[in-house]
């Protein structure tokens, strides 16, 4: 087999940062991996583990076909449509017997495998399930639990511009987490006016590289931090004007601290007292100071307290939405509920931070004979039986219930215990996303194409979902035809239709994901996220987003094509080498800008073969913030010359300076904000003769236009 030569955009899937990479493929080999320069948050970086990316894809023996657990713990292969039946018929009896909350989810997603999260939610929730938990629980509530009730939210650091840079429990150089992390730790080294902080007993990487080095005694971080802050408050290096002007209670807090005794934490903690004052000095007299905090201290003693002790540190100072500061980033989607007042599980009483399960009381929620245990789990993309605490409890505790279903790549020590496997394609056979937005300044949304082709046997997510959603008719079919037609019209008529069934049935939210998947068609599972690029939101700078539409005179492509091309001057679509003759592939995507002053839409002009596929439909193109052309009359789809004749004019128009009077893009939002953009507005003077005509809500004959690259942001 013939080597590919082209280079496809993607991302490193095992680190929050997700970096850009791109990808030369040999039959179902990745066979060479380099960072992508184009992106916007990494710039190209990447670190050696993304490099061994192929090991991840192909190391291990895959799941391509549904397993069902028999009677003697053997397994037996069947069909998708006997899966899903039986799947959805014992979840509807466990619903049915002992109500929806009786349903626990587990995992969804993972590090950069988002879209199946966001696609579960409808099944959860055509179920009655209230209660789901991931590995965060086991991390990050704490956090979370603070952030909530000090800033109401997640915070993140801007170690870019940041003049002290302090990171507690975290060791970059290795785990990253900060963008281009080893650069960044670098460049933080070699400058003589920033200094770095690091706080952990193991004299790490990243601690050769600090200014200051607190190498305290194992779990006595907390007295570390207590120290600081008595300090701080106790030699008044605190900002007065900003705990003034932007906080309550800080004078309860303060003269808290004030009582602190230095010397015992010092002595305690194992820092001597001069370098703990030192270090508190250089934080208190620095213009802008970041912190990270990671499972170093979140896995250990006094977890919660550590994080509320760190987060006082930079706001007491006023280190809070100031360059190099922490910053309130926006979200696509929160990982997290951040609430003050928690629910709690049914039989144990845990507090739900987040919203989640906390990990060491599953068990305990399912041996029980309590009458509100949980009776079901569905388990995606996650291994609990391996990574959680007491896995002997907790493999008791999946044999007890009535039902375990598992969604995965691979035959894992939870799925060995499961009623039933169900074989999902991997992050590169399948459009993917990643919803870490931590990152600031640059603060991204990373929409990405197949790569492969999904191995025989193997379903993504969220057709996996809708699948089951569909089994247990949870839409009636009026509603999925309403959408459907209104689909064929265009997008106004689209979001009119879906407005008025929301208005109807409040559940229709609650189906969003299902609904946009049946409707818009499963070949395109990122039709949702287009939408959200496209339609609603500014704060998106995705590398390789389904690209403005193909040319639009062109035949239906196969059932094996996609639609659209991959963005960028490089990229293909997963299965075309090459765009249509005639056609100019699109500029990559900008910073905060939606890829292209185009977007993607849907006529009613071919359907895949299949009984079980909806409808999908060829795309057109139309300026945002206009009305959905008209479909195309059969004169003008097939005149002969027509399609030549506009795609030249275009092509002209292309080499002509822009002209004011036509319709343009939206201006970016502001990065910080993941906000509905306003309908831009269109202007009514006609465009010169020497440009191309503006077009129109029927003026769908024109390929996009190369949308103009931003300049590089400044580091």
């Amino acid at each position: 087999m013939t080597a590919d030569t082209a280079w496809h955009k993607s991302a490193w899937i095992l680190c929050e940062n997700n970096c850009g990479i791109q990808i030369q493929t040999d039959g179902r080999r990745l066979a060479k991996i380099r960072g992508d320069k184009d992106h916007i948050a990494t710039a190209g970086y990447t670190c050696n583990k993304a490099l061994r990316l192929d090991h991840y894809q192909n190391g291990g023996a895959r799941l391509t076909t549904p397993l069902r657990r028999e009677p003697d713990g053997s397994f037996t292969p069947i069909g998708w449509d006997t899966a899903t039946r039986e799947i959805a018929a014992r979840l509807k009896t466990v619903r049915d017997t002992h109500g929806g909350e009786s349903i626990f989810f587990y995992g969804g997603g993972g590090q950069g495998n988002h879209l199946g999260g966001a696609y579960s939610g409808a099944l959860l929730r055509t179920l009655g399930a209230r209660y789901r938990s991931n590995p965060l629980a086991q991390e990050k509530t704490g956090e979370g639990f603070v952030d909530a009730h000090l800033t109401g939210g997640h915070t993140a650091g801007d170690f870019t511009r940041a003049e002290v840079s302090l990171f507690l429990g975290k060791n970059p150089w290795q785990s990253h987490g900060v963008p281009r992390a080893r650069t960044v730790l670098k460049e933080i080294a070699k400058d003589p006016a920033r200094t770095m902080i690091v706080i952990d007993p193991v004299r790490t990487e990243t601690a050769d590289l600090a200014d200051i080095h607190l190498q305290v005694k194992p779990g006595t971080d907390a007295w570390c931090l207590s120290g600081l802050l008595g300090i701080l408050v106790q030699e008044d290096l605190l900002d007065h004007v900003f705990l003034t002007a932007r906080t309550t209670g800080a004078d309860t807090v303060i003269d808290h601290l004030k009582t602190v005794d230095v010397a015992r934490c010092a002595r305690t903690c194992g820092v001597d007292e001069s370098l703990l004052r030192t270090t508190a000095r250089t934080i208190g007299a620095a213009s802008s100071v970041s912190t990270y905090e990671d499972l170093g201290v979140q896995q250990g003693p006094n977890s919660t307290l550590v994080s509320y002790l760190n987060k006082l540190i930079w706001l007491l100072t006023g280190n809070f939405a100031k360059p190099g500061a922490m910053q309130p980033h926006s979200w696509i989607a929160p990982l997290a509920r951040y609430s003050t007042s928690p629910r709690r599980t049914p039989v144990t009483g845990a507090r739900m931070l987040g919203g989640l399960v906390p990990c060491n009381v599953i068990a305990e929620e399912i041996l029980t004979d309590h009458p509100d245990r949980f009776r079901a789990m569905i388990i995606e993309s996650s291994n609990p039986a391996h990574s959680l605490a007491d896995s002997a409890a907790f493999a008791q505790a999946l044999a007890a219930l009535d039902l375990v279903v598992v969604i995965d790549i691979a035959l894992t020590e939870t799925g060995r215990q499961a009623d039933y496997l169900l074989p999902a394609a991997s992050q590169f056979e399948k459009w993917e996303a990643t919803f870490f937005t931590f990152e600031f300044p640059h603060n991204t949304f990373h929409l990405r194409a197949p790569i492969l082709d999904p191995l025989p046997g193997t379903l993504p997510e969220p057709e996996i979902y809708a699948r089951l959603v569909r089994e247990l008719n949870a839409v009636p079919r009026g509603r999925l035809t309403l959408l459907r037609t209104a689909a064929r019209l265009g997008r106004a008529p689209y979001k009119l239709a879906f407005a008025a069934l929301a208005a109807l049935d409040k559940s229709t939210f609650a189906l969003a994901p299902h609904l946009l998947y049946e409707t818009l068609g499963p070949t395109l599972p990122t039709g949702a996220a287009q939408a959200l690029c496209c339609g609603r939101s500014r704060n998106v700078s995705p590398r390789n987003i389904p690209p403005p539409c193909a040319e639009p005179d062109t035949e239906a492509p196969t059932p094996s094509s996609t639609p659209c091309w991959a963005a960028g001057p490089e990229s293909r679509s997963p299965r075309t080498s090459t765009p249509t003759p005639g056609t100019t592939s699109p500029t990559p995507a900008t910073a905060f800008r939606c890829p292209s002053p185009n977007s993607c839409s849907f006529s009613p002009t071919w359907t895949p073969p299949g009984p079980s596929t909806p409808a999908m439909t060829s795309p057109s193109c139309w300026p945002p913030g206009s009305a959905a052309p008209s479909p195309r009359t059969p004169s003008s789809a097939t005149t002969p010359g027509a399609s030549a004749t506009s795609r030249a004019r275009c092509a002209s128009a292309r080499t002509t300076p822009s002209n004011s009077a036509c319709p343009t893009a939206p201006p970016p939002r502001s990065p910080h904000r993941a906000v509905p953009p306003r309908r831009s507005s269109r202007s009514t003077t006609a465009c010169s003769p020497a440009t191309r005509p503006c077009p129109t809500a029927s003026d769908s004959t024109c390929p996009p236009r190369a949308a103009k690259p931003n300049a590089p942001a400044s580091r």
